[in-house]
């Protein structure tokens, strides 16, 4: 999967643009100011940058090189700085109670990797640490605008509150909207979106 990823963001474009996810936008004032965030999967950057934009302390990690590269020039366009890791997430250290809040934008992963990197990601949070994520939910196989056709990757409610035992859902929700993101994501989308707090 790292050569997919790497021969997909080697171009000069960036495959899905260089503005933040709209979730994300609207929902960040759900984050306390100067908070310590992991973007897991963040590909080329363009959610960590928004972030680090807006003066939290931002950590990205993926398992691209060619992603790294990118999301570090467009750090260095907007004169922010990017702790950015090269790591697969199954590897990837979570720590205990480590961050305030974890940003996951159409991170999809396997049944068995998911399993496995949800229940770190729980781990590493604070108490009344808060999860953001946004994917496709099933209902993304009927259209043709990005992502998996795998249902294994793909995303529902229980899904979700399965893997997150320890988190109270303040919004999770699934809807279908019209994304613009790039060549990557663009056009009506099938999504699950929400917010969590770790109790």
């Amino acid at each position: 999967m790292e050569d997919f990823w790497n021969e997909r963001y080697k171009t000069e474009e960036y495959f899905y643009g260089t503005y933040p996810n709209e979730f994300l936008r609207t929902v960040i004032g759900a984050l306390k100011n100067k908070s310590k965030i992991l973007c897991i999967g963040e590909g080329e950057g363009r959610n960590a940058v928004f972030l680090s934009l807006n003066g939290f302390h931002v950590t990205a990690v993926d398992f691209s090189e060619q992603g790294r590269k990118k999301a570090l020039e467009l750090s260095h366009k907007h004169k922010v700085c990017l702790d950015y890791r090269v790591c697969a997430l199954e590897n990837f250290d979570f720590e205990r109670e480590k961050w305030d809040a974890v940003i996951s934008i159409f991170c999809h992963l396997p049944s068995t990797i998911r399993r496995l990197v949800h229940g770190r990601l729980e781990s590493g949070l604070k108490s009344n640490g808060i999860f953001i994520f946004q994917a496709y939910n099933p209902g993304q196989l009927e259209h043709k605008t990005g992502g998996s056709k795998d249902i294994d990757m793909l995303y529902t409610e229980l899904i979700i509150k399965n893997d997150f035992k320890n988190l109270e859902w303040n919004f999770l929700k699934n809807s279908v909207e019209c994304l613009s993101e790039g060549n990557g994501h663009h056009g009506m989308s099938s999504l699950l979106s929400g917010i969590g707090r770790k109790i």
